[in-house]
């Protein structure tokens, strides 16, 4: 198992598996290795201020980097019991205003990360530069009106890889800004919420898009992304160790039933535990080659049941209060009779979101845009108080969501 240590704390014994640079860059003349000198740990220790050791190869140590993720566990045990953030933020501009910048960001952010992608999959290295710059204009959008751009992420249907991958890096911003992690805390998660599959590009399409039950052999072979992927990024003088720990983890589970190290509990860093229930709601959420998409409030109904089995129970409590009761992009039926879909959540009220209406009472389109924050416009026009009846499965009455930009 690797775990990302200060060279501060080598010692005699250890398997150095990775470096915090490119092993080009250093003297050392093989990609692994045992240290068997002091000589060497003060080598290492002037090349490089933390390594990755293989504690199933070589000697360990009662401290590790990974322990201490940014944010810390302290933080996140903290604002679980006081619920007191490190940094508050409030909408600065609506929804309606902050659409057509989401948009441009989301738009420019596809056609890069499908670039990148498609670049890896014939051979190409990972272009890490541009992954950043693509993050950055999505953070600020989020940052000024969270539910514009998670509103366009969930009306895209494509189930490509970097579509998926944009999901996860939208979500994770949305949580990130939820638990009030300061902006380059948020930028570092989402970062490797954009990659966290990046290591799928190895392998073949024919097993990433069958649409019946994968055989055992070919589980075995999905489950080498996490490996792909880490290999793609350890070594690289760019990416921060929180990233790479981060894809290394996305699979662990709480109970200890994940792969690949079958970790469980506090042994899980922090970024870890989030990325595993972002990725699975996003897969849950999508259309894929085997299955249609499942409700959002259904996959949250599930990730509720599943806390402190599969799932950090705190952080599942915060992701079903950040995405809300009737979570955005989700279509809903009122009493009224009418048809709409969430894309806009009221912080104080869950249970009051923002609903472009879609069909009338008798089941017919709309022919203009029709707005309905619930809080501010509770009656509707017979006079009634608006509620939303229940949550409907994605394309009941046949309503293609990307068909319904605002």
């Amino acid at each position: 198992m690797e775990r990302k240590l200060s060279t501060d704390n080598l010692k005699i014994g250890m398997y150095v598996s990775g470096l915090d640079r490119p092993w080009l860059d250093t003297p050392f003349l093989t990609q692994g290795f045992f240290i068997s000198e002091q000589s060497e740990v003060a080598e290492l220790q002037q090349y490089c201020k933390y390594v990755y050791i293989d504690t199933d190869r070589g000697v360990g140590s009662d401290v590790y980097l990974d322990e201490a993720d940014v944010p810390n566990r302290h933080y996140l045990d903290d604002f679980l019991e006081s619920g007191k953030r490190q940094q508050d933020y409030e909408d600065q501009i609506s929804i309606l205003h902050e659409y057509p910048a989401a948009e441009v960001a989301l738009d420019e952010a596809t056609l890069r990360v499908a670039n990148i992608m498609d670049n890896v999959k014939k051979g190409d290295n990972l272009d890490i530069k541009t992954i950043k710059a693509s993050v950055q204009p999505l953070l600020d959008s989020m940052i000024r009106n969270t539910d514009a751009l998670l509103w366009l992420a969930n009306i895209k249907e494509n189930s490509s890889l970097y579509n998926q991958a944009l999901d996860n890096c939208t979500i994770a911003i949305a949580f990130g800004r939820h638990l009030g992690l300061y902006k380059e805390d948020i930028r570092v998660l989402a970062i490797g919420m954009l990659l966290l599959d990046v290591g799928k590009s190895k392998i073949s399409d024919h097993i990433l898009d069958k649409s019946g039950s994968l055989t055992r052999a070919e589980f075995t072979v999905i489950k080498k992304h996490v490996e792909f992927g880490v290999g793609m990024l350890q070594g690289m003088s760019d990416i921060d160790g929180t990233i790479v720990r981060m894809l290394q983890t996305h699979h662990e589970r709480f109970d200890g039933s994940g792969y690949p190290d079958g970790l469980s509990g506090d042994q899980i860093p922090l970024y870890g535990h989030i990325a595993g229930i972002i990725d699975t709601y996003s897969a849950m959420t999508r259309k894929t080659p085997y299955r249609e998409a499942i409700a959002p409030h259904k996959v949250l109904q599930e990730l509720y049941k599943w806390r402190n089995k599969y799932f950090h129970p705190g952080l599942v409590e915060q992701f079903l209060q950040c995405l809300g009761v009737y979570p955005t992009g989700s279509l809903v039926e009122m009493t009224s009779g009418e048809v709409g879909i969430v894309i806009a959540q009221n912080l104080r009220d869950r249970l009051m979101p923002t609903i472009n209406m879609v069909l009338d009472e008798q089941k017919n389109a709309y022919q203009d845009i029709l707005l309905v924050d619930m809080a501010r416009d509770p009656i509707d026009a017979n006079g009634l108080q608006r509620k939303i009846l229940r949550a409907l499965k994605p394309g009941a009455f046949g309503i293609d969501l990307s068909k319904s930009g605002l």
